[in-house]
């Protein structure tokens, strides 16, 4: 009982409507609806008795309700139960008693519906029937108040609630729904018209989660933004949607809309005021029985015709349109058609009733002004309309309205009573009208009803269907009520949890501070938010984003709490994830360079004062070659077991991360100059290391330090410091390390800017080529040329190679170097062929094309763009040093070049190993003498024989000898006597413009002559 009526002793409207009807219709003078405790008996609505509760042992109700159905007792002082009674020999003195049970669907009988006299009474079957519905609708309005409650306790805490007729594509949704969506209470539109508020790309998953509930039936939940109309900004909403019924596919959807202001639509108060007359009783019968309404309306009618003597009439209710017009919609109508045409349109419409708008007609002038009116001449009445062709004539009319508080809720029109109507008949319907009125009101609080009560079936829908969990509690904290998301997410039974504290989920995790904030915020603001960690039934932690929210009365005071939350498990631990995609690299596991610039700040911030850390980047020597040729699984592997040798290389609380790339970065603390500890590092590498595909590995790299505080910058500058004295490493050759000196981060800079007055020069075309003629010592004729650059300086003039060339090595500025020397001298060999003079060209080639693939791509587009240039004509020089430095990518490399016709030539030989399995290996055509060794013969004989060993060496390995560095005549004789097969140098001419070559070559060979 305390469920369907917390003991609230309140006047109830409904239920005093239904005890005076039950008291007018059953002529009876006591009506009593009896609710029966352990104690006594009370009354909830009575009629006819003024005493509120009696003695239990006294109550008749108390056999009442333990009988199976009706309980009567036709009279008292003859039943020996009830004859010593002090309510049988005292006031009321009841002698009649008939009661039926009020049963909850759980099959509790809580009390009764009571007709009580104080003589004996005999009631008929039917009037006993009409009791027994009359006790189902007093049970039914006690349940449809305990849903109220419900829905009452979930709009408090701000649910929105929608549901979506998927036949008729309708959209209901609550108050709170509506605020947000900032829409009518009832939306027409196909089923997407949900999500025309949400952004696109939120758009598509919620008609995508709307087609798989109504297709599939399975529950859709997700967390979209919304954007309503006139905002600015977006909103977070969490929308949850499961099919409300059992069809495939579903035709009813439900769900809830989080984060919302309460629900404010509210039922609205269900009032009965049933006053109904002799006209009426069986239109009270029929609403009691909920027998055909219309039916009962149009027998009410022929009853009125016949009263009234009149031949033509309706009952209608007052209704208003969109733009509150008034109209009028007939319950009953007699026959007034007059042709096919009406008859037809008579029936359609008959089962519905007919709508009369016209207002410009006599009805018409009742609906506007809501005063009676008479016309005994309604074709000559200047306020008639007119009448449709064929209309039976109206003889006389009489429109009297029905007022319900002052307004007009229906109207009944008579016509052609043969003696006309005067004011007397309008006081003749009078009596009827109240009644009438309220009967009419009592139709449209069924149809409130009806569609309060499927609201409230869908609330507790989704009360137990939302996949958020909802606990309710009482005012001193127990749990009264959970939904099947909290049994669910906690792993409790709600038989398990009802009576106890929400304590029972703590898991000690949270101080005594947390809770009194929570508490002083639920008694100052009634609501609290945030995350708590809570403990499932099984020991497993739950993260929690808990909401609570307290209900209280009118007075006030605080009836319950209503505790929604969210299981954040799975947000937390995509948060870890995030946070390691975010701070750590994939590959290695290591740190990221963000993640390492954090720590850096905090171990800078934890150093003692005399500490010293060691801010270290190593980079891996020559690693992109190694990637190229390796490809790029196999060179994850190898930086995979490299980042492990780092690691084991530094000591306990050490920090090793990967900046990007072969990039690493260390933090060393506690370094006093301790060079042990980067050579431990440096050698970690060095170890061989062998490939999936069974090649032994030597990888060296090259480690730039910095030392903090003597290096006093944040960190990011300090990784920079390191990376630059990393690069000093590299230039030192690598496989070693290098302090950061700051006189060295000048020089560093300074040979940036060079570098990029270099570059600019180049795409400025300020470079020419100078070319040194080569001679056969043998014929004295010029056979080739050698290709050298110049800078054509704005400012400084001619500046021969040994002031811009070393500004560059070891960047790709060299590749673009050789790419304009390629293709300037291919241009010039062309022009020198068009005029008639055919010279080989010799180029020089940097060490970093001579290991670059890529170099024999550009070789082949520059030859294929001069194609009257043969490409045997072309000689590319290679230093010794350089080609022997990565042994296997410069005889790749060079093998292809000589694949598409050009020669290749071994410059500066002999200042390197010169060693004879490089001289058999290297695919070259010509040997080099270097300048040294031939200006230094004449006076030196280790430079001679020296010489001579070359030359000789050549001759058995069949290549082509160059001289370079001939001074004089007497070094033409003696190499010319050595069998040397080229001759350059300035004893011969000094590097001069394409220009001045072809006069020279003349002049050479007339002097030659």
């Amino acid at each position: 009982m305390w469920r369907y009526t917390r003991h609230e002793r309140g006047p109830d409207l409904v239920l005093d409507a239904l005890t005076r009807l039950a008291a007018e219709h059953f002529d009876i003078p006591l009506v009593l609806v009896s609710l029966v405790d352990e104690e006594c008996q009370w009354f909830k609505s009575r009629v006819g008795f003024d005493i509120t509760e009696t003695s239990r042992d006294v109550s008749f109700c108390a056999h009442a309700i333990l009988a199976p159905g009706l309980f009567e007792v036709p009279d008292a002082t003859r039943d020996p139960r009830f004859q010593s009674n002090p309510l049988v020999t005292g006031p009321p003195h009841i002698r009649f008693y008939l009661g039926v049970p009020l049963v909850t669907p759980e099959g509790f009988a809580i009390g009764t519906l009571c007709l009580i006299d104080s003589r004996p009474r005999t009631l008929d079957k039917g009037q006993k029937q009409h009791l027994v519905v009359l006790g189902e609708q007093v049970m039914r309005h006690f349940e449809l108040m305990r849903l109220r409650r419900l829905e009452e306790t979930v709009t408090r805490e701000g649910l929105g609630i929608w549901e979506m007729d998927v036949v008729t594509d309708l959209v209901w949704g609550n108050e709170a729904f509506h605020r947000l969506h900032r829409e009518e209470p009832l939306i027409s539109g196909n089923h997407h018209v949900l999500a025309r508020d949400y952004p696109p790309e939120d758009r598509a998953r919620l008609q995508a989660g709307l087609e798989e509930i109504i297709q599939q039936g399975k529950p859709f939940e997700a967390c979209l933004r919304l954007k309503r109309p006139g905002d600015s900004q977006d909103i977070w909403v969490q929308l949850t949607g499961a099919p409300a019924d059992a069809a495939t596919p579903a035709r009813l959807l439900a769900g809830t809309l989080r984060d919302i202001t309460p629900l404010k639509q509210k039922t609205r108060e269900l009032e009965w005021r049933h006053h109904m007359d002799q006209l009426v009783t069986r239109l009270q019968s029929g609403f009691i029985a909920g027998e055909d309404i219309p039916g009962a309306f149009s027998t009410a009618l022929e009853t009125l015709l016949e009263f009234t003597e009149s031949e033509y009439g309706f009952i209608g209710e007052v209704f208003h349109d969109d733009e509150g017009r008034p109209y009028l919609q007939t319950y009953a109508i007699t026959d007034i058609s007059w042709d096919e045409a009406s008859q037809a349109l008579f029936q359609q419409t008959r089962a519905n009733g007919m709508r009369f708008t016209g207002l410009d007609t006599l009805y018409g002038q009742v609906l506007q002004s809501a005063e009676p009116l008479i016309s005994n001449a309604p074709g000559s009445d200047p306020r008639a309309g007119g009448l449709p062709p064929g209309h039976p004539p109206l003889k006389a009319l009489l429109c009297q309205p029905v007022l319900l508080e002052g307004e007009m809720v229906a109207m009944v029109g008579l016509a052609n009573r043969p003696e006309g109507y005067s004011e007397h008949s309008l006081m003749l319907l009078e009596p009827m009208m109240g009644p009438l009125a309220q009967l009419v009101h009592s139709l449209r609080l069924r149809r409130e009803h009806e569609a309060a009560w499927q609201r409230l079936e869908l609330s507790a829908k989704v009360f137990s269907s939302t996949r958020e969990a909802i606990t309710i509690t009482d005012a001193d904290n127990r749990i009264i009520e959970v939904n099947e998301a909290f049994e669910r997410v906690t792993g409790y039974s709600r038989d398990e949890v009802l009576g106890q504290n929400p304590r029972l989920l703590a898991s000690g995790r949270q101080t005594r501070g947390f809770y009194q904030t929570l508490w002083r915020s639920l008694q100052e603001t009634g609501h609290w938010q945030g995350e708590i960690l809570n403990r499932r039934k099984n020991g497993e932690l739950l993260p929690e984003m808990l909401s609570i929210s307290v209900v209280r009365n009118e007075a006030g005071e605080t009836t319950h709490h209503v505790a929604v939350f969210s299981d954040l498990t799975r947000i937390k631990q995509h948060a870890d994830e995030l946070f390691r995609a975010g701070h750590f690299d994939r590959l290695t596991g290591m740190p990221n360079r963000h993640h390492m610039i954090q720590l850096m700040h905090e171990a800078i911030a934890r150093r003692r004062p005399d500490e010293s850390l060691a801010v270290a980047v190593l980079d891996l020597d020559r690693f992109h070659d190694l990637n190229k040729r390796l490809g790029r699984e196999e060179s994850d592997r190898v930086l995979v077991a490299l980042a492990g040798r780092l690691a084991e290389a530094a000591e306990p609380g050490d920090l090793v991360a990967r900046l990007g790339g072969d990039e690493f970065a260390f933090l060393l603390h506690r370094f006093q100059n301790s060079a042990a500890r980067l050579d431990r590092i440096i050698e970690g590498l060095v170890e061989p290391l062998s490939t999936r595909g069974g090649e032994t590995l030597q990888v060296t790299g090259s480690l730039g330090v910095t030392l903090y505080p003597a290096d006093d910058e944040d960190p990011e500058t300090l990784l920079r410091h390191a990376d630059q004295a990393m690069y000093r490493a590299k230039v030192m050759g690598g496989n070693g390390y290098a302090f950061f000196d700051p006189d060295r981060e000048q020089e560093i800079k300074v040979l940036q800017l060079r570098r990029k007055e270099i570059a600019g020069a180049l795409i400025a075309d300020e470079f020419v080529l100078y070319y040194q003629p080569q001679i056969d010592p043998r014929t004295r004729k010029t056979v080739g040329v050698e290709a050298l650059i110049r800078w054509q300086h704005p400012d400084k003039g001619l500046l021969a190679p040994d002031a811009f060339l070393p500004a560059i090595a070891g960047s790709d500025l060299e590749l673009a170097f050789d790419a304009w020397v390629l293709r300037s001298a291919l241009r010039q060999q062309q022009a020198w062929l068009a005029e008639g003079l055919t010279l080989s060209v010799c180029i020089n080639l940097t060490p970093q094309s001579l290991t670059q693939d890529a170099f024999v791509d550009v070789l082949r587009e520059a030859l294929a763009a001069c194609p009257e240039v043969p490409p045997a004509l072309l000689c590319l020089e290679v230093l010794e040093s350089a080609a022997l430095e990565d042994f296997q990518a410069a005889t790749r490399v060079m093998r292809n070049c000589r694949a598409l016709g050009v020669k290749v030539a071994l410059d500066d030989f002999g200042t390197g190993y010169s060693s004879l399995a490089y001289l058999r290996n290297l695919p070259v055509d010509m040997i080099k003498v270097d300048r040294s060794f031939v200006m230094g013969m004449l006076e030196h004989k280790d430079d001679m024989a020296i010489v001579e060993s070359v030359i000789y060496l050549a001759q058995r390995f069949a290549k082509l000898v160059v001289a370079e560095g001939v001074e004089s005549n007497a070094h033409i004789q003696h190499l010319k006597a050595m069998g040397c097969d080229l001759l350059q140098g300035f004893g011969i001419a000094r590097p001069m413009p394409a220009g001045a070559l072809v006069g020279w070559c003349g002049t050479f060979a007339n002097a030659s002559h």
